[in-house]
């Protein structure tokens, strides 16, 4: 019995219904009523501290609603996302992603293989600070006054190799050569006319791009006022390829963060929102710690597209038509009973196009881009297009699309080959399901395949009209031949 109360002792007082300690004299009277007592563990709490790291990263989580994009001066430029990189080769990072003359910003700098551009800079440099009446030291000042901001742009890894002095002459010359080759990029003496283009595509690599509010830092003061609208006349004729009676002001050009994404927004037709933009728990299912998720489910398409290229469609009585524009946005449908009319924009097929769409691909997967994916959907509507070199061949004899690759099948599979293994978006939801309505009526089918195979050529429907003139006359000569007629 004495054992048994040492125990109980050991837990401590215990309590009542209500929670209030008993006394330790009812804790007696009941050993001396009751019988033997079964035996009573004791427990013990642990009290776990938290460490100082443990802390910091309590903090971190409290404070990470206060770093949002917005804040910073200027738009983030990423890196490419690994979603982009799975199953992609050195030599096709190289090929699409990687700079061939010059490096602009830190991701590239110092390559071997650019080490010859950057003795072009400190020339480009000198001659636009010439034609622009600047002093180099006050340029430098003010890049290097706004350096924490330069390198917020940047991957923290791709920086913290350079001191603020380094870095900020880097934003200068690479600064002052693309605003001197935008202005003169014919400098032969400079540049051979075989690199030009090379330099072109290097400056829309999503991983080779500068802030634009640098760019703004060197020619705010220089003798050119209209330095901005040049920039956006460089992008919108010189890359776009766009007629050079298109109006750039009526475009409505949003503020870009970058050159990459002046072309974006140059080539959807400036910042007008696409009508099948998704909605915010599309963009949550659809958006994967920054880059697009590569799990698709299999019938998604299947159920609202049947249809699988130019082909089918033109065998269903649709015709295609250029839109008049090179707005990647400009894509309608027209239903006329038994045809339809599917317009789409205007494109030009070059060596470049491929590099240029996989990086405003990348782009539009990142966190800071422009959450509406619409270059991303148009080439998914292209794909879903174009699967054959009939495909192309048909987009080229109607003057939508210039091939100056030289092959179709090469066309198609660029087509087919950029949108592997991101998830499908059908911003344009609204033209598929006119098409697929269309395409369902197995009657205009019929009446496609019937004019496609007899009324094909001139001397056919010629051959028609005259037979039913023949048969119009046959019967109104056996109608007045009856007697009584």
């Amino acid at each position: 019995m004495e054992e048994q109360q040492e125990l109980i002792m050991n837990v401590g007082e215990e309590e009542e219904e209500g929670g209030q300690p008993r006394p330790s004299s009812w804790r007696k009277n009941c050993d001396q009523t009751e019988g033997p007592k079964p035996e009573i563990e004791e427990h013990r709490i642990d009290i776990v501290e938290i460490s100082p790291r443990v802390k910091y990263w309590i903090e971190s989580v409290g404070k990470a609603k206060e770093r949002t994009p917005s804040q910073f001066p200027w738009p983030s430029i990423p890196k490419v996302p690994d979603q982009m990189l799975r199953g992609t080769t050195s030599s096709d990072f190289k090929k699409f992603y990687e700079p061939r003359v010059i490096s602009f910003g830190p991701y590239h700098h110092g390559k071997p293989h650019l080490r010859s551009g950057e003795k072009i800079k400190p020339l480009y440099a000198k001659d636009f600070l010439a034609a622009s009446d600047q002093s180099i030291e006050d340029v430098y000042k003010k890049i290097k006054s706004n350096i924490e901001a330069v390198r917020k742009c940047y991957d923290t890894n791709a920086t913290i190799g350079y001191d603020d002095e380094t870095l900020a002459w880097m934003m200068l010359m690479d600064g002052c050569f693309i605003l001197q080759f935008i202005l003169y990029k014919g400098n032969i003496e400079v540049l051979r006319e075989h690199q030009i283009p090379l330099v072109e595509l290097d400056l829309f690599l999503l991983e080779n791009q500068l802030p634009l509010g640098v760019l703004q830092l060197i020619f705010e003061t220089a003798g050119f006022p209209m330095m901005k609208d040049l920039i956006e006349e460089f992008v919108v004729f010189s890359i776009t390829r766009l007629p050079k009676g298109t109006s750039v002001s009526k475009m409505h050009l949003k503020e870009p963060a970058h050159l990459l994404d002046l072309l974006r927004s140059a080539l959807l037709g400036g910042d007008e929102k696409i009508s099948g933009k998704p909605n915010v728990q599309e963009k949550r299912k659809a958006f994967d710690g920054g880059c697009f998720s590569t799990t698709m489910k299999a019938s998604s398409k299947v159920n609202w597209q049947s249809f699988r290229h130019i082909r089918e469609l033109k065998a269903s009585g649709i015709h295609f038509q250029p839109s008049g524009t090179w707005f990647l946005r400009d894509i309608s449908f027209e239903s006329h009973f038994f045809y339809g009319y599917l317009k789409l924009p205007l494109l030009f097929i070059d060596d470049s196009t491929m590099p240029t769409f996989l990086n405003l691909v990348a782009y539009e997967m990142c966190s800071d881009a422009p959450h509406d994916y619409a270059v991303t959907s148009f080439l998914y509507f292209l794909d879903s297009l174009i699967d054959y070199a009939d495909d192309v061949k048909e987009l080229r004899s109607k003057k939508i699309l210039y091939n100056s690759l030289g092959s179709d099948e090469e066309v198609a599979r660029i087509f087919n080959e950029i949108p592997n293994g991101l998830v499908y978006l059908d911003l344009h939801k609204d033209v598929i399901k006119d098409i697929q309505k269309h395409y369902d009526r197995r009657v205009n089918t019929w009446i496609a395949q019937a004019l496609h195979d007899h009324f094909n050529s001139p001397w056919t429907i010629m051959a028609f009209i005259a037979a039913v003139f023949i048969l119009l006359f046959t019967g109104v000569q056996t109608y007045f031949a009856i007697p009584g007629n």
